[in-house]
């Protein structure tokens, strides 16, 4: 095997990956750091053309699914449906395709990238008892017949989606009051997924029920593949929360759009939301006001670059335009992004550093509901 196609990709083979709806589907855009300057706000650009790739897929994008899995971005196009298509993008060799799809309906939004090769799904609607699904691919073969390759390429990878049993629903899914994903993010084991959820009613309210729960992904026995309640607390955050090695610690932005950082809970045992020592910024990198963000549940998306290093993307509605206005125009939008560093200070309080990098782009969009989608691969 060449030294080429042995060789894994560094960070400086990295890119970041903008996913936006488009009129036609969904298009994805390369971004180049390099041209981004401390004063990003300063004018208004264009995303670069030509795009990374524009996908058509003339569905309903009301319920799509995004996430990024190793050097792939995945686009389920409406998770709610079982016969939609799904396309993976390959950054690294700029290829497309179709993508598998899934044995059944997916949950919105939540897709949960495992040890860069496996993609986690949740279906809590589930009938059967199949309320986890996975993605992943099989072994490719590097050596394949040469004769055989006008049939069938064998180093193309061939994804395929698995149903893994459970012995019952999810907790946070079950009965007639369920639970809402509020937060989700993966252990520094790379195996152990922690979701944390509440049934929407206000937090004076005795109806209201609330905690996080830790799914073992690598426990493939149906009798273990079962979820193991920590306890009534949620995760600080929203959304999917970015484990940062130098601060030993889960990161992402709270429901207002504030970065958080929290410590790492326990696999197995119950704890608290004090015992996490939970920190947030006094200031906020948004610009817009979050009643104007296009996207639900928020027009702001994170993404963790190594090292620290953060970006940040935020889409709200061009200023003089509402959405009516806005949607399908040209221009009709405002995307900020912004890199920036984040470290605890002397004291052991979360800190943004101050020197911000980014760029300020004018978008076409046409679906409230679709938040942009940004990636580090």
């Amino acid at each position: 095997m060449s030294s080429k196609r042995s060789r894994r990709r560094g960070d400086d083979d990295k890119h970041l990956y903008l996913v936006l709806d488009w009129d036609m589907g969904y298009v994805i855009h390369k971004l180049d750091v390099d041209e981004f300057t401390d004063s990003g706000a300063a004018m208004f650009h264009h995303l670069p053309e030509p795009a990374a790739i524009r996908i058509e897929a003339p569905v309903d994008r009301s319920f799509p699914a995004v996430a990024a899995v190793g050097s792939k971005i995945v686009i389920a196009t409406h998770a709610l449906l079982e016969d939609a298509p799904v396309f993976m993008y390959d950054t690294g060799t700029s290829s497309l395709a179709a993508g598998p799809r899934p044995t059944a309906p997916l949950m919105p939004g939540i897709m949960v990238p495992v040890d860069g090769r496996r993609l986690y799904a949740l279906d809590p609607r589930s009938a059967s008892k199949h309320y986890l699904q996975v993605m992943s691919p099989a072994p490719r073969d590097d050596n394949y017949p040469a004769r055989d390759s006008y049939r069938l390429s064998g180093r193309a990878e061939r994804w395929s989606w698995e149903s893994v049993p459970s012995p019952s629903p999810p907790p946070f899914a079950a009965g007639r009051d369920p639970m809402f994903v509020t937060a989700y993010a993966v252990h520094p084991d790379g195996r152990t997924v922690f979701v944390s959820a509440h049934n929407r009613r206000a937090g004076g309210d005795e109806r209201r029920r609330q905690g996080t729960y830790a799914l073992d992904t690598a426990r493939r026995r149906p009798s273990a593949a079962a979820w193991t309640p920590l306890g009534d607390w949620l995760l600080p955050f929203q959304g999917q929360g970015h484990y940062v090695d130098d601060l030993d610690a889960w990161v992402g932005l709270d429901e207002d759009g504030r970065l958080c950082s929290c410590d790492v809970a326990s696999r197995r045992a119950a704890t608290s939301a004090a015992a996490l020592g939970s920190k947030i910024t006094e200031e906020t990198l948004l610009r817009e006001d979050p009643k104007r963000h296009v996207g639900h549940p928020s027009g702001a998306t994170l993404a963790y670059m190594g090292d620290g290093v953060f970006c940040l993307v935020e889409c709200a509605l061009r200023r003089g335009l509402d959405m009516a206005d806005a949607l399908c125009a040209e221009d009709g939008c405002v995307l900020h992004v912004t890199v920036f560093g984040l470290s605890y200070d002397k004291a052991g309080e979360l800190r943004i550093s101050p020197r911000r990098r980014g760029r300020t782009y004018l978008v076409s969009r046409f679906n409230h509901v679709v938040a942009p989608k940004v990636f580090w691969t």
